[in-house]
């Protein structure tokens, strides 16, 4: 459809399309510009994309939305900037290449290809003519994302990543190793299947607008954050609508308490745990939709919901939320483990948390279920386990509270235990190279660190990761370590500080007297972090240096996670 905005402004053109309609037509040239982020999807998010689109084929739906693209877009021109859906859109690629490369066939893998070029350039420097690409990438990254993706058979060759190389080339080969595992596992029949409901089924929002400033424009009214109406706000006029007219204005001031107090989107967040307690499985339909079908005390006893689930459950949260209450009611320990729980990049964990203080009416043996259930909930975020795994494992504990008569019957039940070759897949994640992780690093410093300083240090949530041994070395540090010293230390929790302050680019690659002094350290050469005292203490930084200190931060998230 077309919606002329004003005759003196740029038409918005906004379709709804198939995967099909634009990665098999020649309608779309797509070009990441210089000024979008780089790369950054990881395979949680591509693992996700790629779950929740075999799920909806499963369960017999009968289309998938993928979400929108904003575009930059001449009318009848092939060639679009893309605003929006950069992510998506190169995931999508990594999938469809990894399909081809998988065929067995030179004409399937020909007929997928055709997701990924549009043709090739008749006077191209090669004999056979330049692939012309469906996806340019960003001016950097272009080259490398065509020799690890788009190239024919190139997700089945993937070689090893150097130091140089960026992160979002590190998120390619990851991201096409995770797809071609996931795809190879399935039977052939499932995986044309697959195709076909990608290819017809999965729908896209494409908005097209001719300027980059009408582009812009778009994106932040799709993104903004205005006080758009909440799930919870329908349930509201529900409930109200079944309480008694005497008790309706008290209940109604009850509902906009808790609202005010933990906010809008954490209350409407905190319906959809209640929803996840009860129903202990990963809901399918919308909140507003399904919630007093699994919540059946919200329909047949509202008042009882509100006094007896709704009062409690807002206590709950408000106590794991707040460090001081929660050092007050739960005791310190305790207080550490929600800290670290709170630090974790998804709400999975607060179910399980809440129902338990529910069930068991307050405090009784909180901190013993904590420790395990923070164990757990660290070796799904850790690992990156995708959504489905996390809800799943939530969903065990969940039954496990529900069932239990005591608390002592779940801190004893095996579903909070990790098996003998998760506690070694544990290990060597945090033996790996942590630092490429980017959202499950400073999580994991700053646990260490807490551990170090037994509670004593205060983190004021702007602490930055700097490197000892640098990203990209000056001749000096080249010197003290050859190239598989590097690839092996660079990115490793040995190697990783913490810091209070921005980091200096220029500070990063001093030599290492100078950088500890003046860099990791204040003008007294001290530092509250007891990770990065750690590191003032030495007087040299060496592979010998780094193994030694690798054995000892081992030993010490050993302790903190019991994987001994």
């Amino acid at each position: 459809m077309a919606l002329d905005i004003q005759a003196s402004k740029p038409t918005i053109e906004a379709s709804q399309k198939t995967l099909k309609d634009i990665f098999l037509s020649d309608a779309y040239r797509f070009e990441i510009p210089s000024y979008q982020r780089p790369y950054s999807w990881t395979t949680r998010e591509a693992g996700e994309l790629l779950d929740d689109v075999v799920e909806a084929m499963d369960d017999g739906q009968d289309d998938y939305f993928l979400g929108s693209f904003v575009l930059v877009k001449q009318p009848n021109a092939k060639h679009a900037e893309v605003v929006d859906g950069q992510q998506r859109l190169t995931t999508l690629t990594i999938l469809f290449a990894t399909f081809r490369d998988l065929s067995e066939t030179d004409e399937v893998r020909n007929y997928l290809d055709q997701f990924i070029t549009v043709g090739r350039d008749p006077i191209g420097k090669n004999t056979s003519g330049d692939p012309i690409l469906r996806v340019r990438d960003k001016p950097g990254e272009r080259s490398a994302f065509q020799r690890i993706v788009q190239k024919i058979g190139a997700t089945k060759k993937q070689g090893k990543r150097i130091l140089e190389d960026s992160e979002s080339v590190g998120h390619y080969m990851r991201n096409a190793t995770l797809y071609r595992d996931a795809l190879s596992k399935m039977p052939d029949e499932k995986r044309r299947d697959l195709i076909a409901f990608l290819r017809e089924r999965c729908l896209v929002v494409v908005v097209e607008v001719p300027t980059a400033a009408a582009a812009r424009r778009i994106f932040q009214v799709l993104n903004a954050r205005g006080l758009d109406l909440q799930p919870t706000d329908i349930l509201k006029a529900r409930l109200l609508d079944k309480i008694e007219a005497a008790r309706t204005e008290d209940y109604a001031k009850a509902w906009e308490r808790f609202e005010e107090d933990i906010g809008r989107a954490a209350f409407a967040q905190l319906f959809a745990h209640i929803r996840m307690i009860y129903a202990q499985k990963k809901p399918k339909t919308a909140l507003e939709d399904d919630f007093g079908k699994d919540v059946p005390v919200f329909v047949n006893e509202p008042a009882v919901f509100m006094d007896d689930l709704l009062t409690p459950i807002v206590d709950a949260y408000v106590a794991c939320r707040d460090d001081i209450i929660a050092r007050e009611r739960f005791g310190e320990e305790a207080a550490a483990l929600l800290r670290a729980l709170w630090r974790v990049d998804n709400s999975d964990w607060l179910p399980p948390v809440l129902s338990y203080l529910l069930k068991f009416d307050g405090a009784a043996d909180f901190q013993g279920f904590l420790r395990k259930f923070e164990r757990l909930t660290a070796y799904l975020f850790v690992t990156r386990e995708r959504v489905n795994v996390r809800i799943n494992r939530s969903s065990d504990v969940l039954r496990t509270i529900a069932k239990a008569k005591a608390s002592k019957d779940v801190i004893t039940d095996p579903s909070l235990d990790l098996a003998r070759a998760e506690v070694k897949y544990f290990r060597e994640v945090l033996d790996g190279d942590l630092y490429l992780s980017t959202r499950v690093r400073m999580p994991v410093l700053l646990r260490l660190d807490e551990a170090m300083s037994d509670g004593a240090v205060t983190y004021h949530g702007k602490e930055t990761i700097e490197h000892v041994l640098p990203q990209a070395p000056s001749q000096n540090w080249m010197e003290a370590f050859n190239e598989e010293e590097r690839d092996r230390w660079t990115h490793h929790i040995a190697n990783l500080v913490l810091l209070s302050r921005i980091k200096n680019s220029q500070a990063n690659n001093q030599a290492f007297s100078e950088k500890k002094v003046g860099y990791f350290s204040d003008k007294k050469g001290k530092t509250k972090y007891v990770l990065t005292q750690d590191v003032l203490k030495e007087k040299i930084w060496t592979p010998h240096v780094l193994e030694k200190r690798r054995k000892n931060l081992r030993k010490i998230l050993d302790g903190i996670w019991q994987l001994k």
